[in-house]
């Protein structure tokens, strides 16, 4: 991965710290959230992870900056151990097409501003690498309930399907299966708490290991309407064969006035669908 000059890195800092509507944990009196209100219509923009042992290190941060025009004009994966940024992207807008970087982008349906298509490479170092397609299928409620990936070169005909079951407004269980062998390649289940009802939080897609880094900046229709209290993974060998599993559990959920979440404890497993490492992780805003 490429790493940045500490003159560069020293610019992004400054300019994180410098966005007048960021909302962070440090703006409350209150250790416990009850002092603090958000805002009307505010989204994520940060998720900061610490060691919950010891004296709480600070492991590293995945920011997003969002302008008056509620569009993300930067990503970055910062690593507060090793002092580096191990990931940057600065995306581009034309119309209804976001460039991620110069070969691949995400659609938008301009009428709700949901992501409907990924236009992506299998190895996104390469920019001869095989390209593929992924299309997002949302329900009449605005739920993200099935993808599709087909290669670029046969867009009509997909190779690999995921199914999202949704139970009161929470994706519950997921399945991705490999639709040449119909072989089950992962599949989840999720559980929540119900009585954590937070405000635009955590997407939960389990199978989402590609670009984690984007997914919970953009809108990918409704999010959940309960806190998650255990997500469940499991990897499948050809033949349905179980070949291993993640089981993460939730936690010691920080609150704002206004139902934000402002801190949550992940223990267990790291998921690939939680751009973050097993810590606990503290949650910015961004409100228009």
């Amino acid at each position: 991965m490429k790493r940045l000059s500490p003159f560069f890195l020293s610019a992004i800092v400054l300019t994180l710290f410098s966005c007048a509507k960021e909302y962070s944990l440090e703006n409350s009196s209150d250790p416990n959230g009850n002092g603090q209100i958000i805002g009307v219509d505010c989204r994520i923009s940060k998720i900061a992870y610490r060691d919950t042992a010891g004296i709480g290190t600070a492991l590293g941060s995945l920011t997003a900056i969002i302008n008056s025009s509620d569009n993300v004009t930067k990503v970055t994966l910062f690593d507060s151990v090793a002092f580096t940024i191990d990931y940057l992207s600065t995306p581009f807008y034309a119309s209804d097409t976001v460039f991620i970087n110069a070969d691949e982008y995400f659609l938008v349906d301009l009428a709700n501003r949901r992501i409907n298509r990924l236009h992506a490479l299998l190895d996104p170092t390469d920019p001869f690498s095989v390209q593929y397609e992924i299309f997002y299928f949302y329900d009449t409620n605005g739920y993200l309930n099935q993808k599709f990936y087909s290669f670029t070169s046969n867009p009509g005909i997909p190779f690999y399907l995921v199914n999202y079951t949704w139970l009161a407004g929470s994706m519950t269980h997921m399945t991705g299966t490999d639709l040449f062998t119909g072989d089950l390649v992962i599949d989840a289940d999720v559980d929540y708490y119900g009585n954590v009802l937070p405000k635009r939080f955590l997407y939960i897609f389990p199978d989402e290991d590609k670009y984690p880094y984007f997914t919970q900046f953009y809108n990918f229709g409704v999010r959940p309407t309960n806190g998650p209290k255990t997500i469940k993974v499991r990897n499948y060998d050809p033949g349905n064969v179980l070949r291993d599993s993640a089981v993460s559990s939730f936690s010691s959920y920080v609150m704002s006035r206004d139902n934000y979440v402002l801190s949550v404890i992940m223990t267990g497993d790291d998921q690939l669908g939680v751009p973050a490492v097993k810590s606990k992780l503290s949650f910015s805003y961004s409100c228009k």
